[in-house]
């Protein structure tokens, strides 16, 4: 059930409490972004399941945090809102999920909302009166979507299939691994924006000021619009901070969003499209449809029209998502330290990625320009370390919420 209340309630929010942590926490589920419906939810104690629950908003941002009191009930928690504009929306009752109904909020397509602020606190009612607040609170800034120039594509949230069930292992055509099986339930909780293509040459330059590509320079067509390669986990990690610092300058970072690598996930996600085989294109990979350099499926040696190299990105058809190069062209870098287990979980999870040290292995996807079909899979994984550069890896970003 949802119901907007009273401005009254709210501001009946007036003083004195205990600061307790309670377990209950604000989660922006969708980006703020003018032209987009952002979502919000608040997650909470399985046990407290069949509280009364409501969502509350103020603007402009409010950085305190303040007690509060309610006329006849015992008031847990800090008001982070300011009571004066505050109103009430998203009432609903609490389940045993450990988190709400997302409450939507569609943002109008709107030039003068950039930059407007607002704040979003959660709180319940148990049975006993006690009114908790949640522990913390959202700071939203309204923002543009990202710039048409890094050919962004909207990713939507959703549920897929992880890994690969072939069976024998380390045998030809797919030469399938341990380390991609089971096969396992994985959910991508939020949406977020992954790269149309893998990070350029001109897109790196422009960021970082210089290129440390071995296919750039005359002597390679069109070598601005080619993949950047030669480059590390580290120097990737680098530009995507460098990209996250000029894009929230400009406005255009929604709040709790960043540039960065993909999680492993969220990359063979992307890569399947909603496709359950070894491919995009089904059960096989002959020469044509993409850049690597040898199909066990024909049995033949592969090339680009302009032979064994990178390839202009685009060059190709995309998957079902508008996504380039998910196989071939370029190794791409993802976030995920390598945890050096044999096997994925066998249950379902949600937003896993592994976070690593500083000498952990990282891992990457998709296969190059210089491999072959196995390596290409949509399940395929490696790892080496993170300094490790050479002209057949690069990256492509995603801007997608920050990882704890």
């Amino acid at each position: 059930m949802r119901r907007y209340l009273p401005t009254l309630f709210a501001c009946s929010l007036l003083a004195s409490i205990a600061n307790a942590q309670s377990g209950r926490t604000m989660r922006l589920m969708a980006p703020v972004v003018i032209g987009h419906t952002a979502g919000f939810a608040l997650q909470h104690p399985t046990s407290i399941g069949g509280n009364l629950y409501a969502l509350m908003l103020s603007s402009p941002s409010w950085p305190q945090a303040v007690p509060a009191t309610v006329p006849g009930l015992s008031v847990n928690g800090l008001l982070r809102l300011d009571a004066a504009g505050l109103v009430v929306g998203a009432v609903g009752v609490l389940g045993a999920s450990g988190q709400t109904a997302t409450l939507p909020m569609p943002i109008p397509n709107n030039l003068l909302l950039l930059g407007y602020s607002f704040d979003v606190q959660g709180f319940d009612v148990d049975a006993a009166g006690v009114f908790t607040l949640s522990d913390d609170d959202l700071e939203i800034v309204v923002s543009a979507p990202p710039l048409a120039s890094l050919n962004m594509v909207p990713i939507a949230a959703g549920t897929f299939q992880m890994g690969s069930p072939v069976t024998p292992l380390g045998v030809a055509p797919y030469y399938n691994q341990p380390q991609a099986q089971p096969v396992h339930p994985v959910t991508i909780s939020r949406p977020f924006w992954m790269g149309s293509s893998e990070v350029t040459q001109a897109q790196y330059q422009a960021v970082m000021g210089n290129n440390p590509s071995a296919f750039q320079g005359a002597a390679w067509p069109n070598a601005a619009n080619r993949p950047v390669e030669t480059v590390s986990w580290d120097q990737a990690v680098t530009y995507c901070d460098a990209l996250t610092v000029q894009e929230a300058a400009a406005g255009r970072l929604p709040s709790g969003y960043e540039y960065r690598l993909p999680t492993e996930a969220e990359w063979e996600y992307c890569c399947r499209a909603g496709t359950t085989t070894e491919f995009q294109y089904g059960a096989t990979l002959v020469c044509g449809p993409a850049n690597f350099s040898y199909s066990y499926h024909s049995s033949s040696f592969c090339s680009n029209p302009g032979g064994v190299q990178t390839a202009v990105v685009g060059s190709y058809a995309p998957n079902a998502w508008g996504l380039y190069d998910m196989h071939g062209n370029v190794w791409e870098w993802c976030l995920d330290g390598w945890d050096g287990s044999a096997n994925y979980p066998a249950g379902s999870v949600a937003d896993p990625y592994v976070l690593g040290s500083i000498s952990t292995p990282r891992v990457f996807r998709g296969g190059s320009w210089i491999g072959d079909s196995s390596a290409c899979r949509s399940a395929s994984r490696g790892s080496i370390y993170s300094s490790y550069a050479i002209h057949y890896f690069g990256f492509r970003v995603v801007c997608a919420p920050v990882l704890p």
